[in-house]
C-alpha cells in the first residue's frame, strides 16, 4: 500500500490535500507556512516517516527544534507511529543541544574542558554591583538583571558587534562595558552559557571542515520546526548545515520572541534566499470556533511585514467573540470570577502580556476559593525591589531605629541622602538612637540637610498612622518614590509601566486589609497560594503569560490587561521604524493569544482599552 494508506489505514491519520503537498516534498528548499491549529507537526512527523518508508532516505534524517519540550513531544508522536527501525533513522533534537555534542568533541579532542551554566544571574548580579558600587549602595534587583541578561543574548543571537550595541536599542547604560566584563568572566573561569554554544558551534561548523562534512555525511534530510522563532546565528547555522536540502515550516504571524532574537525577516524573505524554493500552506484551523478564526485573521492583517496567506476555520460559527470594557482592573477581576461559572468542566485560560498581570487574578480566586493553576510563578513580584522598598518605608515607619530598611530606601525618596551618610548610620555605635537622630549627627551638614532629614522623619512617620489602602499612594506621591523608578526607566534600568503595575498590585491586595500588619500577612500568605497553585496541574483554570501559553490551547479564553499603553507598549525613544516594528510583534502576540481559544473568547480592557481593542472593534 502507498505512504497515505498506510497512516490512514494502520495509524489512523489522514491528512489534508495541503498536509499531502507537503509531506510528499523530497528534495531541495521549502517552506511551509501553517496557520494556528492547522497540524504543522503531524506534517513534519509524517514527511520523515514517508522519507524512510518510500526509502527515498538513505543516512538519517535530522529535526531541529526549538525548546527540549517540543524535541520530546515530536519524538514521542513519531515512536507512536513507526517502530524501531523508522526511529533509527530519525533524530529530533534542539539546536543548542545539537551543536553542544560538536562543541565537547573539540574541546575533548583539544583536551580543554568547559563548564556550561544553566544561569547567569549570580555572574550579572556581581558585575552590576561593581558598575553601580559608586552611584548607589551595592543594590542591584532582580528586574533589571534579566533585562540585561535577555539583551546580552539578543546581541549575541543578532550577531551584533558590541561597538554597535547604541544603535539597536540597547537602552542600557553601560552595556558594552558589562557585556566585556561577563566575556572575560566567563574566560577567565572556563564557563559558556547557552548562546556560547551557539556562537562556538557556528565557528567550529564555519572553520572546521571535519565538523561541517560530518553532519553532511550523517544526515541527507533536515527539517526545522518553528522556523519563525530562529535567531540570525540560528539561520546561519542551519544554512551552513543543509546541503541546499531544508525542510521548514513556521507561522510568519506567531513570531514573538524579538527579545531572545528571533528574526521573522528571514522567513519573509524566503525566496530570496533560496532560488526555486517550494512553498506551502497550511490554511485550515482546526481548532477554533469560526468566529475566532474569522476575527484573528482580520486582526493580523492590520501587519505589513508578513505573508498575505489564506486562513481559513473548519469548525462552525458559533460563539462571538465578547469585547469586555471595564472601568479598572479589580472590576475586570470580578468579571472574570462571574463569567467563569458558565464554562463547569471546561478548560479555561486567563492570559496576559506581562507575568504580574496574574498577581490580582490570582489574589480574587484565592479570595473566592476558587482552584487554579498557574503556569509557573514568573512573576518576580515577591522578589521585586518594588515590594521591598515598600515594605522598607512601612518598616521604617514603624520602627524608626530599623537601620536595614533605611540602607535599602534612602537614596530613593526626595532625600538623595548619599552613601556614606548611610554608611554613618549603619556604622553608628548607639543602638537606641533613631536613624534620623544618627543621620543629624553627620559630620559638617548643611542647614538645607537638616530640614530635609525633618521632613523625611515626619512624612515617613505618618505612613504608619494611614489606612492600607493609602500607603501606596503616600510613598509613590508624597515621598517622590515615583522619581526615582523614572530615573530608573531613564537608564534603561527597569521598565516603568511595570514597577507601576506593582504599586498598583499593592495597592489592590491592601483594599482587602485593615491595618498594615494584615496588609504585610496578605502579602506574604499570597506568595504561598501561588506556590501551591503552580502544582495544581489538574485545575480546569490555568493562568498563564501569552507568550508560554504558545502551542497550547483551551475551550475558553480570558485575554486580560488590554490597556492603552501596555499592551501595546508606548512609544518611547525608538525611531518610527523600530517602534512599527515593536507594534507588529506586539501585534503577533495578541494574535497568538486570540488564538488559544477553541470554543469562546473573552477580551477585556480595564481603564483606557489598548489600540488592539478598536482593530477588533473596527474589523
Amino acid at each position: 500500500m502507498n505512504y497515505f494508506e498506510f497512516l490512514e489505514k494502520e495509524k489512523n491519520i489522514l491528512l489534508n490535500p495541503e498536509q499531502k503537498d507537503a509531506v510528499n516534498f523530497n528534495y531541495g528548499n521549502a517552506l511551509v507556512l501553517s496557520t494556528a491549529g492547522s497540524g504543522k507537526t503531524t506534517v513534519i512527523v509524517s514527511r520523515a516517516g514517508r522519507l524512510i518508508y518510500e526509502k527515498i532516505c538513505s543516512k538519517k534524517i535530522l529535526t531541529i527544534t526549538f525548546s527540549k519540550m517540543a524535541a520530546e513531544d515530536m519524538k514521542n508522536r513519531f515512536s507512536l507511529i513507526f517502530d524501531e527501525k523508522y526511529r533509527l533513522k530519525a533524530d529530533f533534537s534542539t539546536i543548542h543541544s545539537f551543536l553542544y555534542k560538536i562543541v565537547l568533541d573539540y574541546l575533548k579532542r583539544k583536551n580543554k574542558k568547559i563548564t556550561l551554566i544553566d544561569s547567569n544571574y549570580k555572574i550579572i548580579e556581581q558585575i552590576l554591583k561593581e558598575q553601580y558600587a559608586k552611584e548607589y549602595f551595592n543594590i542591584v534587583n532582580e528586574d533589571e538583571i534579566e533585562n540585561i541578561v535577555s539583551k546580552i543574548s539578543f546581541v549575541k543571537n543578532m550577531m551584533i558587534s558590541y561597538d554597535e550595541t547604541d544603535k539597536h536599542n540597547i537602552n542600557i547604560k553601560n552595556f558594552k562595558e558589562i557585556i566585556c566584563k561577563y566575556d572575560e568572566y566567563k574566560r577567565k573561569n572556563s564557563l559558556m552559557d547557552f548562546d556560547d554554544i551557539l556562537q562556538f558551534g557556528y565557528k567550529l561548523l564555519s572553520q572546521v571542515t571535519y565538523y561541517n562534512d560530518l553532519i553532511k555525511r550523517t544526515y541527507d534530510f533536515i527539517q526545522i520546526d518553528e522556523m519563525q522563532d530562529t535567531s540570525k546565528i540560528q539561520h546561519a547555522i542551519i544554512k551552513s548545515i543543509s546541503n541546499n536540502n531544508l525542510f521548514m515550516v513556521g507561522d510568519d504571524d506567531q513570531s514573538i520572541y524579538s527579545f531572545r532574537g528571533s528574526f521573522p525577516e528571514y522567513m519573509l524573505s524566503f525566496d530570496k534566499i533560496y532560488n526555486n524554493g517550494k512553498l506551502f500552506y497550511l490554511r485550515n484551523n482546526y481548532r477554533s470556533d469560526g468566529h475566532i478564526v474569522r476575527t484573528a485573521k482580520k486582526f493580523i492583517e492590520n501587519n505589513k511585514s508578513r505573508f498575505n496567506k489564506p486562513i481559513e476555520a473548519k469548525n462552525e460559527l458559533k460563539n462571538e467573540v465578547k469585547i469586555v470594557k471595564v472601568p479598572d482592573r479589580a472590576i475586570q477581576c470580578k468579571y472574570i470570577v462571574e463569567d467563569i461559572k458558565n464554562y463547569e468542566n471546561k478548560s479555561i485560560g486567563i492570559l496576559y502580556r506581562n507575568n504580574i498581570s496574574s498577581l490580582m487574578v490570582a489574589n480574587i480566586l484565592n479570595e473566592k476559593n476558587i482552584d487554579f493553576y498557574i503556569k509557573d510563578d514568573k512573576t518576580k513580584f515577591f522578589k521585586s525591589f518594588v515590594l521591598y522598598d515598600v515594605l522598607s518605608f512601612i518598616k521604617l515607619s514603624l520602627n524608626n531605629k530599623d537601620r536595614e530598611s533605611f540602607s535599602k530606601i534612602y537614596y530613593k525618596s526626595y532625600t538623595y541622602f548619599n552613601k556614606e551618610m548611610c554608611n554613618f548610620v549603619l556604622k553608628h555605635k548607639d543602638e537606641n538612637l533613631s536613624v534620623f537622630s544618627i543621620l543629624k549627627r553627620f559630620p559638617n551638614l548643611e542647614y538645607y540637610m537638616i530640614e530635609r532629614i525633618e521632613n523625611f522623619k515626619h512624612d515617613i512617620s505618618c505612613i504608619s498612622a494611614l489606612k492600607p489602602n493609602a500607603i501606596i499612594k503616600f510613598i509613590k506621591n508624597d515621598l517622590e518614590y515615583i522619581s526615582y523608578l523614572e530615573k530608573l526607566d531613564d537608564d534603561g534600568r527597569n521598565s516603568l509601566p511595570s514597577t507601576l503595575l506593582i504599586l498598583e498590585i499593592l495597592d489592590e491586595i491592601a483594599r482587602y486589609c485593615k491595618n498594615i500588619d494584615e496588609f504585610i500577612n496578605k502579602i506574604y500568605s499570597l506568595q504561598d497560594v501561588l506556590n501551591e497553585a503552580s502544582k495544581n496541574k489538574s485545575s480546569n483554570i490555568t493562568l498563564s503569560s501569552i507568550h508560554s501559553s504558545k502551542g497550547l490551547e483551551y475551550d475558553v479564553v480570558y485575554m486580560i490587561d488590554n490597556i492603552d499603553k501596555e499592551f501595546p507598549m508606548e512609544r518611547r525613544n525608538e525611531s518610527v521604524e523600530d517602534y512599527l516594528k515593536i507594534l507588529e510583534e506586539e501585534r503577533r502576540v495578541f494574535y497568538v493569544g486570540l488564538t488559544r481559544a477553541k470554543e469562546s473568547l473573552n477580551v477585556i480592557a480595564p481603564y483606557i482599552p489598548s489600540t488592539f481593542v478598536d482593530e477588533l472593534i473596527k474589523r
